[in-house]
């Protein structure tokens, strides 16, 4: 068995660069990556430099079309949580540090350094590493729940039957029974952001809706809400 090592090169066609990868496939794929619109196009060993050029050529159009949306809309390459990537912890930026351990199982962070540590197996997964770091971030807020819950609870005048944590698509829930859920990721944002979703949920245990009620209510339990809300879903 012959393994052939992928041959990398920076072509300009059009005047757009492109980082053109050969390598033992069948097929021309051509890919534009966020967060710079990264043009990326992988050709088979046996594809003349013609047929490149064409392929590259025919989808002009089509690139640049999706460079401007990448731009437009501030697309973000996919994480895959390696050391250098940024990540945020109540409202501030850290980056992303691996540390080879097998020892340690959970992420630390040096807030000093503005650095979180997270441990990771030698051959590890980017599945893996994810779990960790929403694992850290599981308890980041579990920690603070407790100090938040109290305060708002007095603001409001209701405690909740229970309070967990889960990754969801809304920031929180509130069911009829009492129970109130948070979102994981409100531990990236800044802290203003969960004592607002805390009260929000709070209120629905006067009024289970989002009608009149449940917005004098906010008014009168978090006035600044509105301006809170908007930048907890930048």
């Amino acid at each position: 068995m012959f393994i052939i090592d992928i041959m990398k090169e920076k072509i300009i066609v059009e005047d757009i660069p492109i980082t053109l990868e050969r390598k033992n496939i069948k097929n021309m794929y051509l890919r534009v990556l966020p967060p710079f619109g990264e043009v990326k196009v992988s050709a088979p060993l046996f594809v003349s430099d013609k047929d490149i050029y064409d392929f590259i050529k025919s989808r002009k159009e089509w690139i640049l079309k999706k460079q401007e949306l990448i731009k437009n809309n501030e697309i973000k390459a996919p994480l895959k949580y390696q050391s250098g990537e940024t990540h945020k912890l109540w409202g501030k930026e850290y980056t992303l540090q691996l540390i080879k351990n097998d020892r340690v199982k959970k992420a630390l962070v040096d807030h000093d350094k503005s650095i979180i540590y997270l441990p990771v197996q030698k051959r590890s997964t980017i599945s893996k590493r994810e779990e960790t770091l929403t694992n850290f971030y599981r308890k980041e807020l579990e920690n603070t729940i407790p100090s938040v819950l109290e305060k708002c609870s007095k603001i409001v005048g209701k405690t909740p039957a229970e309070v967990k944590v889960r990754k969801m698509k809304n920031w929180g829930n509130c069911k009829q029974d009492g129970r109130i859920t948070l979102n994981i990721n409100l531990a990236k944002k800044d802290p203003i952001c969960l004592e607002y979703v805390m009260i929000h949920e709070l209120c629905h245990l006067i009024e289970f809706n989002h009608g009149k009620k449940f917005k004098k209510l906010m008014d009168e339990f978090c006035p600044n809400w509105k301006a809170i809300k908007k930048r907890l879903n930048e």
